[in-house]
């Protein structure tokens, strides 16, 4: 491979010189030939008018060579004028034949010439390419020899340093590792994101299953010491074990839930799903279970997108829940449907609770984050229903707003792109917030 590139080096060095060389001559040719041609030209003057000077004419007005057809040959005419004179012609195919082929002759000879001084500087040029190529061949492999295990030497000490459990950075100070070491810190940030998630979810997903397993074994405890003999005691013991167990329940499928949705393996099943009708089922189905709060719907018009209706409406469900845990007896929560400034499906549940404190705010849709966690904890609440409500409504590239103020209430609102199926129409603009 090495040889071949030298043989092309030394070709596109010999085109380029060849190609200089090749107009110098031509050029030089083509002059050389005008000069033998008026040269010629002028013998003809010198020899053929000295008759016309004798005469006393020396002016002359035209000289000229055309070409006349005398049989069996063509022949070549000089022909002059001057003043006062006939013309007069004068056959000159012999001589300029003559010219002509020893201008030939000198341009083969010098061909000839210069293709061999070609071959040989080409071969020169050879020469000193390869003993360029082996210096540089031998620089490279004494480099590598010499460079090659301390490079990698170094990279394996820095890389056996490094803890994947603690921000770590790759650091060599080599420049021709920098691409390297910018790649290897890309994945270690990444690494070490992933881990610190895991070990967050994994801690505390623990600490939520360690307090209904403490119920279950301290009711449990209680049953087999007094349960067989007080009724009163056996009863409360089986509600509390079949409230914890329920509570148990609950966040394992939350937990189920999250682990699947950020592997990828919960898919959507879109539709076709009428907003305003979804969330009168779900102001219905509220009104049923929960008397205790005054429920208001407010979907004047159908609200049509495309979404996957059993993930909408149990972030939706979410949604209302939370609001009947923090709300009192008697309060108000309202479910409203519309079509905002910007022609994007909303979706907002406002109630009459206790509120978020500012600082809180940001943190509401964080994993097992509980801005009250005694009054959590007290209404069965892990912290993760809003992750989930979170999750679900980015999966279809909309997003979660909450307004919230402390002692008033709080509202929270599901923005979604009106994306609709081809075929069908967006939705009518009277719904507009």
């Amino acid at each position: 491979m090495r040889e071949v590139k030298t043989g092309a080096t030394a070709r596109k060095i010999l085109r380029t010189q060849k190609s200089a060389m090749g107009w110098t001559l031509l050029l030089s040719n083509l002059l050389l030939l005008t000069l033998a041609l008026g040269g010629q030209a002028l013998y003809y003057m010198q020899l053929y008018a000295g008759g016309w000077a004798a005469l006393g004419s020396t002016t002359f007005t035209a000289a000229y060579l055309d070409a006349i057809t005398l049989e069996p040959r063509l022949r070549l005419r000089f022909t002059l004028e001057a003043v006062g004179m006939e013309a007069r012609s004068w056959d000159v195919t012999t001589e300029l034949a003559l010219t002509l082929a020893l201008f030939l002759g000198f341009v083969l000879v010098q061909g000839l010439i210069s293709a061999i001084s070609g071959a040989i500087w080409r071969g020169r040029v050879r020469q000193h390419l390869k003993r360029l190529t082996s210096l540089a061949q031998e620089a490279r492999r004494l480099g590598a020899e010499a460079a090659a295990p301390q490079k990698v030497e170094h990279l394996r000490e820095a890389i056996g340093h490094i803890q994947p459990t603690e921000p770590t950075r790759l650091h060599t100070a080599d420049p021709d590792l920098k691409g390297l070491e910018d790649a290897v810190n890309d994945l270690l940030d990444r690494m070490q994101a992933a881990y610190s998630q895991q070990t967050r979810f994994v801690s505390d997903a623990s600490h939520e299953l360690r307090t209904p397993i403490a119920v279950l074994k301290g009711y449990a405890d209680l049953l087999e010491r007094w349960g067989k003999d007080d009724p009163q005691v056996r009863d409360e013991s089986i509600a509390a074990i079949q409230t914890e167990a329920e509570r148990m329940s609950r966040l394992v499928e939350q937990l189920l839930f999250l682990a699947r949705g950020d592997s990828g393996r919960t898919q959507l099943s879109k539709g076709t799903v009428d907003l305003s009708d979804l969330a009168r089922e779900v102001w219905e189905e509220s009104n049923m279970i929960d008397s205790a709060h005054h429920w208001l719907l407010d979907a004047p018009a159908p609200l049509t997108i495309w979404a996957d209706r059993d993930m909408l409406k149990q972030a939706l469900r979410i949604l209302s829940d939370n609001a009947a845990k923090y709300t009192a007896r008697g309060g108000e929560i309202q479910l409203r449907v519309c079509l905002d400034s910007e022609g994007r499906a909303t979706v907002s549940v406002r109630d009459s609770g206790m509120g978020i404190r500012p600082e809180d705010a940001p943190h509401v849709f964080q994993r097992f984050y509980r801005a009250d966690p005694a009054r959590s904890r007290q209404s069965g609440g892990a912290g993760l229903g809003l992750s989930i409500a979170s999750w679900v409504i980015s999966q279809h590239g909309g997003y979660l707003e909450v307004y919230s103020w402390e002692g008033v209430g709080s509202r929270f609102t599901i923005v979604l792109p009106v994306e609709t199926p081809p075929g069908e129409t967006p939705p009518e603009e009277n719904t507009k917030a």
